[in-house]
């Protein structure tokens, strides 16, 4: 009998025991669970609040850009009453685009920049006479680094053909008129190689070979990428864009001679352009370039 509850009482402790140690082992995996779960939350609710930060940049430079795309008065002067490249805007209205560049002509002929010492001429002359300039005597884009005489060429390239009165003009533009350069050059360069043909049949741009060759020079020569680097971030950029632009289209139009290969240049660019504040037209040039890397993969 007293083995009997000797027995009993020990398998009662055991069972105690083991209830209290599970108890325990319960209490602290409840403890051990709920702080992982605190851990999380409170890393959770970081990440949203970094998000929410995110989110909230960016709805304040989408403002921006819409409020500067939106704004009329802006422009008008400069333009016409038509807004030069909104946003999403796919289809070339030449007829637009051509009344946009016979506007913005005419805005320089309003200012004083053209009454320049040995240059007396509009703004629409002065742009064909550079271009023509610039069409007759091309930079050196194969064999630069043969001799030190063609390297000197290209990087003093500009001042050359076109002299000093010239480049100390187009600088005083630039920078007078910063506020105006990306949309005139949008206006520009679809006039140059959507709307300036001879005839409707005409299947390249007159001035395509041209832009071709300065393309060329500013992406794949040491003196066109020294002169970039002596120019803003904002400027430079929107060059190598419409350069990657004009070489795709030399390649649609089999005239990319130099057989220069866009793909090392678009990750570039790339990352360039949305790494920059401030541009106007900043998801239609990523979009475009998007457009490039799935064409040239």
């Amino acid at each position: 009998m007293d083995k009997t509850v000797k027995t009993l009482v020990i398998l009662f402790a055991l069972m105690g025991v083991a209830l209290l140690g599970y108890y325990w082992l319960n209490q602290w995996h409840t403890h051990s669970v709920e702080e992982v779960l605190q851990k999380e939350k409170e890393a959770c609710l970081k990440k949203i609040a970094r998000l929410e930060a995110e989110i909230k940049r960016l709805a304040e430079e989408a403002g921006l850009q819409s409020q500067s795309l939106s704004s009329k008065a802006d422009l008008t002067p400069v333009f016409g009453a038509d807004k030069p490249m909104l946003a999403g805007q796919d289809d070339v209205n030449c007829q637009k685009v051509t009344a946009q560049t016979v506007a913005f002509f005419q805005y320089l002929d309003s200012k004083a920049y053209l009454i320049w010492p040995g240059i007396n001429m509009r703004a629409e002359e002065l742009f064909e006479d550079v271009f023509d300039r610039m069409a007759a005597n091309p930079p050196t884009n194969v064999g630069e680094m043969d001799n030190l005489y063609n390297l000197i060429r290209n990087v003093t390239h500009f001042y050359r053909i076109l002299g000093k009165d010239r480049i100390d003009l187009i600088k005083e533009i630039l920078s007078s008129e910063s506020a105006v350069v990306e949309p005139a050059m949008a206006v520009m360069f679809t006039w140059m190689t959507v709307c300036d043909r001879v005839d409707s049949k005409r299947k390249e741009p007159v001035k395509l070979n041209t832009l071709y060759q300065y393309a060329s020079f500013f992406l794949n020569t040491l003196g066109g990428r020294g002169y970039l680097l002596r120019r803003d971030s904002k400027l430079r950029m929107l060059v190598n864009y419409y350069a990657l632009r004009v070489l795709d289209m030399a390649n649609d139009a089999h005239l990319n001679a130099y057989g220069i290969n866009l793909r090392p240049h678009l990750d570039y660019v790339f990352y360039d352009i949305n790494n920059q504040k401030g541009l106007l037209y900043r998801q239609r040039y990523l979009s475009h370039l998007a457009v490039l890397k799935d064409k040239y993969e």
